[in-house]
């Protein structure tokens, strides 16, 4: 009798739980910024009326968009301060890194949300990384992700930066639409944040 060699559910949720282990390990910063992009993205998503199936893609791809930084030498990921020129090679190299990765965990999205991890440093304007595409070729799931791991980032403390305040952090992203975020997607979560706000007011 032959075994059947599809991964369960079990196994998949295994995997998964085992990459979000990984990550923790790696650097305790990049699963706090993973899981409150996942919240963000996930919200951004259903403003923007995605399926059940395009929802479940995108918060996957929000919560291991940096796994591929498990690969990334500790000079570069711990490295206080401003990142030197000449590691920004392996910077942008944990986006593809991190496709590899996912395609690996035998999900049944593995394909759609590894493509998102690949294309969320990508830009508006064709100068992001790592295919320089632009414009619609990026696909949405991948700029919603952008704007909320941008936001993240921006407004938590990381080994390189401190913090920006959320005013701050708003208009850096206002100014960067058209050429590295998607305006209408910033429009969005502009109102989105507005919405939160007057909530927890």
């Amino acid at each position: 009798m032959s075994l059947d060699p599809s991964p369960d559910f079990t196994d998949i949720a295994c995997s998964l739980e085992s990459l979000a282990l990984a990550i923790e390990v790696r650097d305790a910063y990049t699963r706090g910024h993973c899981d409150r992009t996942g919240r963000i993205a996930r919200a951004l998503g259903q403003c923007f009326d995605l399926d059940a199936a395009q929802l479940e893609q995108l918060e996957l791809a929000a919560h291991f968009h940096d796994v591929g930084k498990i690969g990334m030498p500790d000079r570069v990921l711990l490295h206080p301060g401003a990142i030197p020129d000449d590691d920004w090679p392996e910077i942008r190299a944990h986006s593809e890194l991190g496709e590899r990765i996912f395609l690996a965990s035998g999900h049944d999205h593995a394909v759609d949300v590894a493509t998102l991890i690949r294309h969320y440093h990508e830009a508006m304007d064709g100068s992001g990384y790592p295919d320089g595409l632009a414009g619609d070729a990026i696909p949405l799931g991948a700029r919603l992700l952008r704007v909320a791991d941008s936001y993240d980032a921006m407004t938590t403390r990381r080994t390189y930066a401190d913090a920006r305040s959320h005013d701050t952090a708003m208009r850096i992203l206002h100014a960067e639409q058209h050429e590295k975020i998607d305006a209408e997607v910033f429009r969005v979560f502009e109102r989105l944040m507005r919405d939160a706000a007057l909530r927890d007011g």
